[in-house]
């Protein structure tokens, strides 16, 4: 009986030291990943290189199989498909690494499916969707929004919307998690749960924001999303891609080639989307509407001082042309977490106070989605060019975009809190194709001419001014983006020498000073040993020198320090709070 209390005890206190052992040491994740490491979770789905194409992503805790069972029947799943598996670790060390990818092909249109996505016999679901109608005599509807994030009020009333059955395909035009990369690949986690409810039954397409930027990898990007005519995981110079849905060439861009990686990804996007505008313009017939989604807009009415309220855009240099010669009819953006419509305009010249057969693209901003970074204002006094712009009242609010046929589109913004409507237009575009100035108004098209030379005026000697400062150094790469510091490594580079000289300066002008005294010391030394001759007293002379020490820092008007970058990044109390690196 003794024996066997022993061993009782000895089989107890064992259970106690690898409970307080090794329990202590697990990766702290929920408890029914631990307990099913190959359970699919964060599942999603996005459209393959056409729309009949799905493609189905998850993830697991564990290196797992990868499979998808799907069919019309939820209760007869009689196809499956394997796929391919990813480890995904960088800047992710907490988050689950192994991800998981199955592409559905050959899907018959406007046709209900419904999947289990499995690994390792383990299974999620059934989650559904829908195919689209085949050809483009249909009506798509699409929810398009920016800047989310994990703490937004506006999830539970999206995850109702998609319910609803009404729309084709979500936009989440850039900044999903703040950020995904945040505690070691966490947030990343919970993004994707947040949103699972929304993104495994509709089509989730995006564009990459400046929060996905991931000091440069844009790795959660890449890996956690899966993009239409590239491939997975989606390089890094490659991260646009088009897609044709009913009658509407969509076109997502990159706003971030601008700002990251001293701009060496700019000319392969410029390429890419001129080839691609051309082709979708011989296609005008059966796709009349070109819309271009991406996450920096090219003009805004802001008080924060970010790129799109600047004179010199980057986004708008390198991108308000090439949009306007081919003819982009709608330009979908985010970054500014408020809500804004133009007015067709090219530089900053208002065409027409109507969207009847627009001359120039149309921009809207729907950024308001719920950031936990707050509202950007607006500025009390606007351009011409700014046809309605909301900031508070339009805080958790999205867009919806309905095209209704090959001559009309219909936009709206609303807002989560009473579905009230905001704001709403229609567009009416008869002449789809490329712009051209020479088909404008004259008095405009002046206006637009003056522009241009002014603009060249202004880059002529912006470039003579970098030649002559910093020859050696690329082009200004900054954030364009008041969260994080508007400074190129040239242009630090420039300030440091600039200080150095100073610096020089002072330990010349110092030397020169110590030097004086030195003499004036020795001067009055030898009058003073002329004057013993001549005195029976001794005369004690002390003489004191105090240093000072002269920092010197130079940060130019509108600038920011790499220290102010990190206290903005980390501080959602700040105004405008939105940058990881640039």
């Amino acid at each position: 009986m003794r024996t066997s209390m022993e061993v009782s005890a000895l089989v107890f206190l064992c259970a106690m030291i690898y409970t307080c052992v090794f329990a202590n040491h697990t990766d702290n994740r929920p408890m029914h990943e631990n307990e099913v490491p190959c359970h699919p979770e964060q599942v999603h789905i996005a459209y393959g290189d056409t729309t009949s194409e799905v493609v189905v992503m998850w993830a697991t805790q564990e290196e797992c199989t990868t499979s998808v069972s799907y069919g019309t029947d939820p209760w007869g799943l009689t196809t499956t498909l394997t796929g391919q598996m990813s480890h995904f670790t960088d800047l992710n060390q907490q988050g689950l690494q192994c991800l998981h990818r199955v592409k559905l092909q050959g899907l018959t249109p406007e046709t209900t499916y419904f999947y289990r996505p499995l690994s390792e016999g383990v299974s999620s679901g059934p989650f559904y969707f829908r195919t689209p109608p085949s050809g483009q005599a249909w009506e798509p509807e699409f929810l398009v929004y920016g800047d989310l994030g994990v703490e937004s009020d506006s999830v539970p009333y999206l995850n109702t919307e998609v319910l609803g059955g009404n729309y084709t395909a979500v936009l989440h035009v850039g900044d999903f998690g703040y950020n995904l990369m945040d505690q070691d690949g966490q947030v990343g986690d919970q993004f994707m749960r947040i949103v699972e409810d929304i993104a495994a039954r509709v089509p989730y397409m995006t564009s990459p924001g400046n929060h996905e930027i991931d000091g440069d990898t844009f790795s959660h990007y890449r890996y956690r999303f899966s993009m239409p005519n590239t491939d997975w995981p989606i390089p890094i110079d490659k991260m646009w891609y088009s897609l044709d849905i009913g009658q509407v060439h969509f076109v997502s861009y990159s706003s971030e080639v601008f700002f990251t990686q001293q701009g060496v990804h700019v000319d392969a996007q410029r390429n890419w989307l001129m080839a691609d505008l051309k082709q979708a313009n011989d296609n005008r017939r059966n796709c009349p509407w070109v819309i271009a989604y991406g996450h920096r807009p090219m003009y805004c009415s802001n008080t924060d001082e970010d790129d799109c309220t600047k004179g010199a855009s980057k986004v708008r240099e390198g991108l308000e042309d090439l949009f306007f010669d081919y003819g982009v009819d709608v330009v979908l953006q985010a970054h500014e977490h408020s809500y804004e419509r133009l007015w067709p305009q090219y530089k900053g010249v208002v065409l027409a106070k109507n969207y009847t057969n627009p001359q120039a693209p149309v921009q809207l901003i729907t950024g308001a989605a719920g950031s936990k970074h707050g509202v950007d204002q607006e500025n009390k006094t606007f351009s011409d060019w700014s046809a309605f712009r909301m900031d508070t009242i339009a805080f958790n609010s999205f867009g919806r975009l309905k095209v209704k046929n090959a001559s009309h589109l219909y936009w709206e913004q609303v807002s989560v809190k009473d579905s009230h409507v905001l704001d709403s237009i229609w567009i009416t575009q008869n002449f789809h194709g490329p712009f051209h100035k020479a088909e404008l108004e004259t008095d405009k098209a002046k206006k637009i001419e003056d522009k241009v030379k002014d603009e060249s005026v202004i880059n002529t000697d912006t470039a003579s001014h970098q030649v002559v400062n910093s020859p050696q150094d690329g082009p200004h790469i900054s954030s364009g983006d008041t969260n994080s510091p508007d400074t190129s490594i040239s242009e630090r580079a420039r300030s440091m020498l600039e200080s150095t000289n100073v610096r020089l300066a002072l330990g010349i002008g110092g030397g020169v000073l110590v030097l004086v005294v030195i003499i004036t010391i020795v001067i009055l030394q030898k009058q003073k040993r002329k004057a013993r001759k001549y005195r029976r007293w001794d005369e004690t002379v002390d003489y004191g020198r105090k240093f000072y020490s002269s920092g010197y820092s130079q940060v130019h008007h509108g600038e920011k320090d790499t220290d102010e970058f990190e206290v903005e990044v980390n501080e959602p109390s700040a105004a405008t709070a939105k940058l990881l690196t640039e």
